[in-house]
């Protein structure tokens, strides 16, 4: 099943969508703002990342927020700038291993701590809306192997990070503060 296809017909109007944590009292997501958020993942909340860590061999498996591909808006294009070429290598913190764009948007995807790079989901470079609509699926970018923890949070506290960011307006592109709500595939005319 499509990450997608857990939240079709659930719209509700913005008073019924609440902080919940969890909302799945077997464990697995939190709802903010219609911003699905998996409970068992690790977060980089300014940059919109999520984290899985496998615990027996390390490695790390990075994507795109719910909250970090609706900013984005719909993924035109994923690429993966040498860092195919950088599979099985160091990388320094810091430094680019995809570039993700849309229509409205280009960032970087970059180490967040030195590490040996394991894998780039090179699919994506076919399927970039992937991300848009499995970004805990299908849609994760790379995977490498962190030299030290991840700096990011998990747990109560990347619940009311992301929550008291979610709450925040923000710039639009017609240049009016708006209230952020993540949008799902569902929500989309023209996929």
């Amino acid at each position: 099943m499509r990450w997608c296809d857990s939240v079709i017909g659930t719209k509700m109007s913005r008073d019924e969508l609440k902080t919940v944590a969890p909302s799945n009292p077997e464990n697995s997501e939190w709802i903010i703002k219609n911003c699905i958020l998996p409970v068992d993942l690790a977060y980089d909340v300014e940059n919109d990342l999520w984290a899985k860590v496998d615990p027996l061999t390390g490695v790390a498996r990075v994507g795109l927020t719910d909250v970090g591909q609706t900013a984005a808006g719909k993924l035109q294009v994923v690429t993966f700038p040498r860092a195919g070429q950088r599979v099985g290598q160091k990388v320094q913190r810091g430094k680019a291993v995809a570039l993700l764009e849309s229509a409205k948007w280009v960032g970087p995807l970059r180490f967040p701590v030195d590490g040996d790079l394991v894998a780039v989901h090179s699919e994506l470079t076919e399927h970039p809306l992937w991300v848009n609509l499995e970004p805990y699926g299908n849609g994760w970018i790379v995977e490498f192997l962190p030299d030290s923890p991840l700096p990011w949070l998990s747990g109560e506290e990347a619940r009311q990070e992301y929550s008291a960011r979610v709450r925040k307006t923000f710039r639009s592109v017609a240049g009016v503060n708006e209230d952020f709500w993540c949008v799902h595939c569902n929500d989309w005319d023209d996929l």
